[in-house]
């Protein structure tokens, strides 16, 4: 009998233990999904099944795949935020469906414009993970649309037809105070070149590519930036995290620590320099629109494709 509350101890001990051991599995174990759009998914998943951590790393040049870039930054932001988690990647057709993903609980993290992420209770967002003015875009267009000898202005940019997505909501503002002479509304990004190859529009907006044409492809259709003009999207990009993920304050936290961490160390200017977001190559390029000035004249002929 004597013997029984050593017992006793020694058994208490090893619950304790197994639910230490137990809870610390679990925290190992924790999955972390992210929304990729499909026309990044192969790109996405070719990286992760190849094993290399250079893809991964933002170590690549001519890494044009956004969604990867997304992937790696909150990849090495939640491990250096002190985090251990797995990233998965789950399809999304487009990023209003991925931000319905994320307040549903279908999907965890993503990036996104602050004026995109709710006030509600169904997300919660980090630090800015790019700052106003940091990303910069082209304006797109077929080869055989772009004449290398002619300077572009305001003026040529309101004789031309653009095509974006409503949905993505400073893009559309920035073409609107372009005031093209039209302005055509399609679903998704594989439309948007559809519309373009066709000939029912010139040009869209679109981040650089760091290939050395600058080129970016869609469903095999290639288009081009028109040489020595930009525009500068003025607003903060974050983490938008879903308020129905275990532990979310706790990933919040994690990610504002790792993203001062990255930004400190270089890392977030090397994934925005090597995914061509932001290009060497467009520094002394015209910024159409000044963040000092409104440019906007007559509201262009809006259409829906």
């Amino acid at each position: 009998m004597r013997f029984r509350p050593v017992i006793l101890i020694i058994a208490a001990s090893f619950a304790v233990f197994g639910m230490v051991s137990g809870a610390h599995a679990s925290e190992q174990n924790r999955t972390i999904r992210i929304p990729v759009k499909q026309a990044d998914m192969d790109g996405l998943d070719a990286c992760i099944r190849s094993g290399f951590e250079d893809c991964r790393k933002c170590r690549q040049a001519n890494q044009s795949n956004l969604s990867l870039m997304q992937y790696t930054l909150l990849r090495e932001a939640l491990a250096a935020g002190g985090f251990t988690a797995t990233v998965e990647p789950v399809l999304s057709p487009n990023s209003e469906r991925s931000r319905k993903m994320i307040e549903a609980g279908q999907a965890d993290v993503k990036t996104d414009w602050i004026f995109n992420i709710a006030t509600d209770d169904s997300t919660l967002r980090t630090e800015p993970l790019f700052l106003t003015g940091e990303i910069e875009k082209g304006l797109y267009a077929r080869r055989d649309f772009i004449d290398a000898d002619r300077q572009i202005g305001l003026a040529d940019i309101k004789t031309m037809r653009a095509v974006g997505i409503r949905n993505w909501r400073l893009d559309w503002q920035v073409l609107e105070s372009l005031s093209p002479a039209t302005l055509s509304s399609a679903a998704t990004t594989i439309q948007v070149f559809a519309v373009i190859d066709a000939g029912r529009a010139d040009f869209t907006l679109l981040e650089f590519s760091s290939q050395e044409d600058m080129g970016r492809e869609v469903d095999g259709i290639r288009l081009y930036p028109i040489p020595n003009v930009k525009i500068s999207l003025p607003a903060t990009q974050h983490f938008m995290v879903s308020a129905r993920l275990e532990n979310a304050d706790r990933v919040v936290d994690a990610l504002n620590r790792g993203i001062r961490t990255l930004r400190e160390s270089g890392f977030i200017q090397r994934c925005l320099v090597n995914s061509g977001v932001i290009n060497p190559a467009v520094a002394y390029w015209q910024t159409l629109n000044s963040m000092t000035e409104t440019i906007r004249a007559e509201p262009a002929t809006v259409s829906t494709q």
